[in-house]
């Protein structure tokens, strides 16, 4: 009887867990999401490169300010310890800056559209409107569970606009906040971003997101 009880139970947990559908995990993650009103974050990134035997590594932190929608990230190379802020992005209104090596470019997402659905696309999924994202890529949202993260994939229709066919976007199941965002580009390169350490609702100052 007690055997019976026993494999009861776990029956039950597993079909719990497979009753979790994609609508109720997604409309949890915009309302956790929501509590935020800052994040701030230890910051990996890790990209590779058709042509590159190694990855470049970088890593640094991450700054969001929901209200305003601002968002920074200063990463360093790893093999290039002595440069401070080696690498930024940065998102300002309708301003896109990337900075690498030195070198600043600035972007405007009025005008420029791939750019403007890089800001979004960034912009929604760390405020966890996964719908929204999916809506300027022109894509559908599957969702696969793993033992930390709620894990969704963007297949990016093949008219969109963007340089990017494919993106993976995986939530925390402990604090529902974004923690893995890959971009992967139609020529096959890929951008992963991984928060670590998080701080919500702390003050942020606003030159972090100045040009």
């Amino acid at each position: 009887m007690r055997k019976f009880v026993l494999i009861s139970c776990c029956l039950l947990t597993c079909i719990a867990a497979l009753g979790q559908s994609k609508e109720k995990v997604l409309a949890d993650i915009l309302k956790k999401n929501e509590t935020y009103k800052t994040v701030t974050s230890s910051c990996t990134q890790v990209k590779t490169m058709k042509g590159m035997k190694k990855n470049v590594e970088s890593k640094g932190k991450m700054y969001f300010v929901r209200s305003t929608e601002k968002l920074s990230m200063q990463l360093v190379h790893d093999r290039v310890k002595h440069k401070d802020k080696e690498n930024q992005l940065i998102i300002n209104g309708d301003k896109v800056t990337m900075i690498n090596g030195g070198t600043r470019n600035v972007f405007n997402t009025k005008t420029d559209h791939n750019m403007k659905i890089l800001r979004g696309t960034l912009i929604y999924c760390i405020k966890g409107q996964l719908e929204k994202a999916a809506e300027i890529n022109k894509s559908d949202i599957k969702m696969t569970v793993s033992d930390k993260y709620y894990v969704f994939e963007m297949n990016v229709a093949k008219h969109a606009k963007g340089r990017w066919n494919h993106l993976t976007a995986s939530y925390s199941k402990k604090d529902l906040s974004l923690c893995v965002f890959t971009l992967t580009e139609k020529n096959g390169n890929t951008t992963t971003w991984n928060t670590l350490d998080k701080e919500f609702n702390t003050m942020i100052p606003d030159e972090l997101f100045n040009y």
